[in-house]
């Protein structure tokens, strides 16, 4: 079984309090927006950077997005 491939790391503006904790964790990857969101900044995706930024988020607002698994 090959591993999913990492196409997208998000930030749900609906979820997100602009609590920090990601912004804090990873400034080089994380920033906050104009309106106190967080948003993804890097140009890499970091995969183990947004796994943890992701189990920091205290309403869950960070997701991976991986690319679908096509079914033979």
């Amino acid at each position: 079984m090959a591993d999913k491939k990492l196409i997208a790391i998000r930030v749900d503006n609906n979820l997100c309090v602009g609590s920090g904790m990601c912004v804090a964790s990873y400034p080089d990857k994380f920033a906050f927006q104009a309106d106190g969101h967080a948003m993804y900044t890097a140009l890499a995706l970091d995969e183990a950077a947004a796994r943890e930024a992701e189990e920091l988020c205290p309403v869950s607002a960070i997701s991976l997005v991986y690319e679908q698994e096509e079914t033979p």
